[in-house]
């Protein structure tokens, strides 16, 4: 049997998530505010785990995610918060597998 987990990028806050967006080089793509992006967020979450999906949420700190992107070599953008989201699911999935 095959198990698909989903890590789906999230952020804690208003303040975390306007920090990050900040930060961000692709910050154009995302909602222009907390309030907008946990709505579709929360959308998103809900059609998945509703359609049987495992999904994540892995929580993007501020204070750490530059320095996560440094040590792989990424740029602050889509492709490093999917990266991120999908190594929180792995790492999750492997702690409950021991």
């Amino acid at each position: 049997m095959q198990i698909s987990v989903t890590g789906m990028v999230w952020y804690s806050n208003a303040e975390d998530y306007d920090r990050l967006k900040a930060m961000f080089t692709d910050s154009d793509k995302l909602a222009d505010t907390f309030d907008s992006w946990i709505k579709s967020a929360q959308t998103g979450f809900d059609k998945l785990t509703g359609a049987g999906h495992v999904v994540i949420k892995a929580n993007i700190d501020p204070d750490t995610f530059p320095e996560w992107c440094r040590a792989r070599g990424l740029e602050m953008n889509a492709q490093a918060r999917t990266a991120f989201g999908n190594e929180c699911a792995a790492e999750h999935y492997r702690s409950k597998m021991k």
